[in-house]
C-alpha cells in the first residue's frame, strides 16, 4: 500500500525520439558527472540521480513491452509508445533536484566559491557527441535532461485525461481510439514533439 501511495501513474509517450534523448542524457551527462564529481559535495546526489534515471528508463521500457498497443480509429496505424507508467514520485523529485543543481552550476559566476574544481568545471569538461552543435555543450546537455523530465513528468491536461481514460478502460487490451481521442492524440503529439525537439512534429502526424 505504501508503494502505491508513493508511485504516480503518468501518461508517457516512449518513442525513438524520447529514447534518443534519454540515451544522450544518460551517456553524455549523468554518467560522466557521476564519475568526475567523486570529491565534490554533489557526488551522492548525482550518483543517486543516475540510478533513478536508469530505474525510470527500465520502468518505461517495461510499460512499452506490456502494452496495450494503441491504434488510430481506422485500425491501420499504431501510435507508438503511448503508455501509462507508474513512476515513484521520489525518483522524479530526485531528478528535479539534479536538474536544479546542474542549472545552478551553469550560471554560477567564474569566481564562485566552487573554485576551478567545482561542478561548473565538471560540466565544462563533459565529453560531447557533437562539438560543433549547441546540443553538444554543457547547456545543451542539461537542456536535454530538462526536456526528458518534461516527458517523464508530463503535466496533465484535458488531452492526457482523455487518453489515460481510454487506456485504463481497455484493461490491457489493445486500444482503437475514437475520433475524439485521436484528436487528443494529435494535440498531445504536437506538444510532446515541441517539448522534446522544439521542431515541427510532422513525422507524428503523417501516416
Amino acid at each position: 500500500m505504501e508503494q502505491q501511495q508513493l508511485t504516480s501513474a503518468r501518461l508517457c509517450v516512449v518513442d525513438p525520439d524520447f529514447d534518443a534523448q534519454c540515451d544522450r542524457t544518460e551517456r553524455l551527462l549523468l554518467t560522466p558527472l557521476a564519475e568526475s564529481t567523486r570529491a565534490m559535495p554533489q557526488h551522492d546526489l548525482l550518483v543517486d540521480g543516475l540510478a533513478a534515471f536508469r530505474h525510470n528508463r527500465e520502468s518505461l521500457a517495461e510499460a512499452v513491452a506490456r502494452g496495450p498497443r494503441v491504434w488510430t480509429p481506422n485500425g491501420r496505424f499504431e501510435h507508438e509508445g503511448l503508455r501509462i507508467v507508474g513512476l515513484p514520485t521520489a525518483r522524479i523529485d530526485l531528478l528535479y533536484a539534479v536538474l536544479r543543481e546542474l542549472s545552478g552550476a551553469l550560471v554560477a559566476p567564474q569566481d564562485s566559491a566552487e573554485g576551478p574544481e567545482g561542478l561548473a568545471a565538471a560540466l565544462d569538461d563533459l565529453p560531447s557527441a557533437d562539438e560543433t552543435a549547441d546540443a553538444g555543450t554543457a547547456a545543451g546537455l542539461v537542456g536535454a535532461l530538462a526536456r526528458v523530465m518534461s516527458l517523464m513528468d508530463l503535466s496533465p491536461d484535458a488531452d492526457t485525461a482523455t487518453l489515460s481514460a481510454a487506456l485504463e478502460a481497455a484493461d490491457g487490451d489493445d486500444v482503437r481510439l475514437t475520433y475524439a481521442e485521436e484528436d487528443a492524440w494529435q494535440r498531445l503529439a504536437h506538444r510532446v514533439t515541441m517539448l522534446l525537439t522544439e521542431s515541427s512534429p510532422l513525422h507524428r502526424f503523417l501516416y
